[in-house]
């Protein structure tokens, strides 16, 4: 899944439409002038890490693979917050793709709430980039 996700998110339109239009991102047009995409695996679990214009970081999880235990998807928002911090960015996407319940997501959404404003958990059901 992550080999396709960064085949797909090679087209720049893919990964404009990615932030912009699933994850709702108003993102000025220069963020898109460059960005950067590659494999990341935290701890078992692989997922794919897009940094766009050195301003945001988004990673890719299909939810699947991690389990989407409530631990597990709070350690990658940690990780994630921790990162973003390190690179100087300004927000941090986190997207895990996968069936979920709507009170699973709710739950998973809540999650954020009281780490960081510019911290985002994204729930979607499959990744359409096309």
């Amino acid at each position: 899944m992550e080999k396709e996700w960064i085949a797909r998110l090679a087209k720049k339109s893919c990964a404009v439409s990615l932030v912009r239009d699933l994850l709702g991102c108003g993102c000025p047009e220069e963020v898109f002038e460059h960005y950067h995409i590659q494999p990341y695996t935290s701890g078992s679990i692989p997922m794919v890490q897009l940094i766009m214009g050195d301003r945001l970081l988004v990673r890719i999880v299909d939810a699947a693979k991690s389990g989407a235990a409530e631990e597990t998807v709070m350690r990658l928002l940690e990780e994630g917050l921790k990162e973003r911090e390190r690179r100087k960015l300004n927000r941090f996407r986190l997207v895990m793709v996968g069936a979920f319940s709507p009170s699973k997501t709710r739950g998973l959404e809540d999650l954020t709430e009281a780490m960081d404003p510019k911290v985002h958990l994204h729930v979607l059901p499959r990744l359409e980039l096309d």
